[in-house]
C-alpha cells in the first residue's frame, strides 16, 4: 500500500511537471513552478529510497530532468570548506549553457561563472541556507534568467537548496526597451519630460550635493510656419539640428532634455555657470541663428529661453519649470530669439487662465462643447471599425478653442470630471441613436482622464450612463493613458476589472510615450495597445521608430492584445502596418475628424454595403 501511495504520487507530479516544462510561457507563475519543481525533486528522492528495487524509477527522474525546459539544480555546502557545490544541474536551459551535472561537478562556483557572479551567486545561497525562499534575477553570458531558491530540511537542519531557473532574455530586452521608451524622445534621443520630472525630483531633494539647480526653457519661435512651409519631414529635420546645436554648447554638470514638440529644457547644476546663464543663453542663441540649408532651401532658426533657478521662490521641481515656462512666455511675448530670467511680477500675464477658466465653465452649462469623430479603419480590409470621440469648444466671442489649451485648464482646475462625463453621455447617447436607425453598428472609444480613472466609482459612472442611454456595453470603448495609469496602479486596476465585467472594451493610449513595466501590462485587463503618432508618422523614414513600432506590435501580440496605429497620413505607412500585422489605424490617410451629420453617410455606406 505504502509503494501504490508513493507511486501514485510520483506519477501525479511527473505528469504536471512535464506539462509545465513544455510551456515557456512567461505568464506562468514562477513560484508555483518551483515549488512543483522542489515537491518533484524531494519526492522522486524519497521514493528512489522507498523503492531502490524499482530501476525505472530512476530512469523516470533522469528522463523528466532532461525533459524540462528549464534549469533544476541542488546545493550543498561544505562546512571544511565553506564552499556551496552543486549536486544536480539538469534540465534543457542546462545543457543550452554548457553547464550540466557533469560539468558542474566538483568545481566551486569562482571557477565556473567567475570571481564576481561567484560572490553573488554564494551571497544568495547564504541566505536560502538560512531558511530563505528567495527569487533573484541574474545575467550569465548576456543572457537574462530568473531563479527560485528553496531551503531543503532533514530533521529541522537545512541540508541543501533545491533552485529552480528560467530563462527571461526576451522580456528583460523588450521591458529594456519599453523603459528607454518611456525615458527617451524618439526623434533626438534626447532624455523626455518624464525623465526631466524624475531627475529634477531628484537633484532638488538633495540639496547638500546640488545647492542651486536651474532651467534653461528653450523653445523655437514660430516653429508652425517651418512645419506648415516645409513639412512634418524638414521640422523633424530641423528639432534634431537644434537638439545637437544646443548639446555642443553644453558643458559639465549640465543635461538637455527634449520636453515635447519644440520644447526643450537645460538643466544646470553647476554654481559657477549658474551665475553666468546669460552668457551661455546668447551663445546658445548665436550658434542656433546659424542658417540651415533643408532640400536646397536656407533658414534661420530662432529661440525663446526663459531661465528660472531654485534661488527664486522654487521648492519643486513643478514650480521650477513654471517659472521657466512664465519667462519663456514673456521671451515671446517680445518677439523671441532673446534669454529673460524670471521675476514674480511675470505671474501677472498668467491672469488670463482665469477669465478662460471662468468662459470654461460658461461653456459646460450653456452647452459649448460638441462632439467630433475619428474614424478607425481595418488595416487589411481597409472598412470602418470604429469611432473616437473628440471633444471641441466653440467660444461664443473667441471662436474654436483648441483642445489643447482648455483640457489641460480644466484638468488643473477641477472640471474634467465635468467634460469626462459629459463626452461619455454624449457618445453614448449618439452611438445608440444611430444604432436604433439602423445604422451598421460600431463601437465608440471615450478618452478618460487620469483623475477619473482612478476613481473607483467610475465603473459605476459608466454603468449609470450606459443604462440611461440603452446602449450595449460592447459599443463603448473607454481609452486611458499609459501615464494614467501608472499614477496609481491599484485604483486604475481595480476600475478597469470592473469595466471589463460591464462589457466594455479598454485600450491604453499613447503607449511607448510613458512607463509600465511588463508585470503591470500583464495585470490590466486591456483589449488594445494604441502606438502613439509620435512613433507611427515616421517608421518609414526613421528605423529607431520603425523597430520600436515591431516591438510594440510583437509585445501586444506575445500578450494577446491588438494594436491601433494613431496619427497614419500616408500609405507608405499603411503598407508598413499590413506588412507588421497591425490591426487597426486611425489618422488623415483615410479621414480627419468628422462631425455626426458626416458619421452618419459614412455609416450609411457601410450599412448598405453589408445588406
Amino acid at each position: 500500500m505504502k509503494e501504490s501511495r508513493f507511486l501514485a504520487k510520483y506519477q501525479r507530479l511527473y505528469q504536471e511537471l512535464v506539462q509545465f516544462s513544455t510551456d515557456s510561457s512567461y505568464q506562468k507563475s514562477l513560484n508555483r513552478y518551483h515549488e512543483l519543481v522542489k515537491e518533484y525533486v524531494q519526492e522522486s528522492s524519497d521514493l528512489r529510497e522507498e523503492l531502490q528495487t524499482m530501476e525505472h524509477m530512476r530512469t523516470d527522474f533522469s528522463r523528466t530532468m532532461d525533459a524540462l525546459v528549464n534549469l533544476v539544480f541542488k546545493v550543498k555546502y561544505d562546512e571544511a570548506s565553506g564552499e556551496y557545490y552543486y549536486v544536480m544541474f539538469e534540465g534543457k536551459l542546462a545543457h543550452d549553457i554548457g553547464l550540466t551535472s557533469d560539468v558542474v561537478k566538483g568545481k566551486s562556483l569562482a571557477e565556473l561563472f567567475g570571481i564576481e557572479q561567484a560572490l553573488f551567486y554564494k551571497s544568495q545561497y547564504q541566505k536560502a541556507f538560512q531558511g530563505k525562499t528567495l527569487s533573484y534575477k541574474h545575467c550569465y553570458n548576456d543572457r537574462y534568467f530568473h531563479t527560485t531558491l528553496s531551503p531543503v530540511k532533514e530533521q529541522k537542519k537545512i541540508t541543501e537548496i533545491i533552485g529552480s531557473t528560467v530563462e527571461v532574455t526576451m522580456y528583460e530586452k523588450a521591458e529594456s526597451k519599453i523603459k528607454y521608451m518611456a525615458d527617451h524622445d524618439p526623434l533626438t534621443t534626447l532624455p523626455n519630460r518624464r525623465k526631466l520630472h524624475a531627475d529634477l525630483e531628484q537633484l532638488i531633494d538633495i540639496p547638500s550635493t546640488y545647492p542651486h539647480v536651474t532651467l534653461m526653457f528653450c523653445d523655437i519661435d514660430r516653429f508652425k510656419y517651418i512645419n506648415d512651409a516645409l513639412g512634418h519631414v524638414a521640422g523633424d529635420q530641423v528639432l534634431q539640428i537644434v537638439a545637437q546645436r544646443i548639446q555642443s554648447c553644453l558643458r559639465d554638470h549640465m543635461s538637455l532634455y527634449r520636453m515635447s514638440g519644440d520644447e526643450y529644457m537645460i538643466v544646470v547644476t553647476d554654481d559657477v555657470w549658474a551665475s553666468n546663464l546669460i552668457q551661455l543663453g546668447e551663445k546658445v542663441l548665436d550658434d542656433i541663428r546659424q542658417p540651415i540649408t533643408l532640400s536646397g532651401k536656407e533658414i534661420v532658426v530662432t529661440l525663446s529661453i526663459g531661465v528660472a533657478s531654485t534661488t527664486c521662490n522654487a521648492s519643486t521641481s513643478q514650480e521650477l519649470i513654471a517659472h521657466a515656462d512664465m519667462s519663456n512666455h514673456y521671451c515671446k511675448v517680445q518677439g523671441g530669439d532673446r534669454v529673460l530670467v524670471y521675476t514674480d511680477k511675470m505671474k501677472e500675464s498668467y491672469n488670463q487662465l482665469f477669465s478662460l477658466e471662468s468662459d470654461l465653465r460658461k461653456a459646460i452649462l450653456h452647452k459649448e462643447l460638441s462632439l467630433i469623430y475619428q474614424p478607425k479603419v481595418d488595416v487589411s480590409t481597409g472598412y470602418l471599425n470604429g469611432l473616437e470621440a473628440l471633444v471641441r469648444w466653440k467660444h461664443p466671442e473667441k471662436g474654436w478653442i483648441s483642445p489643447g489649451e482648455f483640457i489641460p485648464l480644466a484638468e488643473e482646475v477641477g472640471l474634467i470630471a465635468q467634460i469626462d462625463e459629459w463626452v461619455l453621455y454624449e457618445a453614448c447617447r449618439q452611438n445608440k441613436e444611430w444604432l436604433d436607425r439602423g445604422f451598421a453598428p460600431e463601437r465608440i472609444a471615450v478618452n478618460i482622464s487620469a483623475s477619473e480613472i482612478q476613481q473607483l466609482h467610475f465603473a459605476e459612472k459608466v454603468e449609470r450612463v450606459l443604462r440611461e442611454t440603452g446602449l450595449p456595453a460592447k459599443f463603448l470603448e473607454i481609452e486611458v493613458t499609459e501615464s494614467s495609469v501608472m499614477q496609481n496602479t491599484e485604483n486604475c486596476m481595480q476600475t478597469m476589472q470592473s469595466l471589463k465585467v460591464l462589457g466594455v472594451t479598454l485600450s491604453m493610449d499613447d503607449f511607448g510615450t510613458g512607463y509600465s513595466s511588463l508585470s503591470y501590462l500583464r495585470q490590466f485587463p486591456l483589449h488594445y495597445l494604441k502606438i502613439d503618432q509620435t512613433f507611427i508618422r515616421s517608421v518609414r523614414t526613421n528605423p529607431s521608430d520603425a523597430e520600436i513600432v515591431k516591438a510594440i506590435i510583437q509585445l501586444a501580440d506575445a500578450f494577446k492584445l491588438g494594436v491601433i496605429a494613431e496619427g497614419v497620413e500616408c500609405e507608405e505607412v499603411l503598407n508598413f502596418l499590413k506588412e507588421n500585422q497591425c490591426e487597426t489605424y486611425q489618422g488623415y490617410y483615410y479621414s480627419k475628424p468628422l462631425p455626426p451629420e458626416k458619421v452618419e453617410k459614412m455609416l450609411s455606406i457601410k450599412s448598405e454595403y453589408r445588406s
